[in-house]
């Protein structure tokens, strides 16, 4: 079983927050051939991914840093 980490960590609460809750759907239903946990504690967040497959976990890695790339561009965008 193949396997990676990310821990993200922001610069407020409520940053980490919002980023969560924007890509929380994505994450519940990428699901399909690899398994991830996924928190927030306080400005960081944790991700998990377990796959059988390195490549399907390479295509997970990537989606998580597109979806939160997106998040954090809109929440930016939307606080100046």
């Amino acid at each position: 079983m193949n396997s990676f980490e990310l821990i993200l960590e922001f610069d407020s609460e409520e940053e980490a927050e919002v980023i969560y809750k924007a890509i929380f759907l994505e994450h519940l239903n990428s699901q399909i051939r690899s398994s991830a946990t996924m928190e927030r504690n306080k400005n960081t967040i944790k991700i998990n991914v377990k796959a059988e497959d390195i490549s399907i976990l390479k295509a997970s890695l990537y989606s998580y840093l597109r979806w939160i790339g997106v998040a954090q561009n809109i929440y930016r965008i939307c606080k100046e």
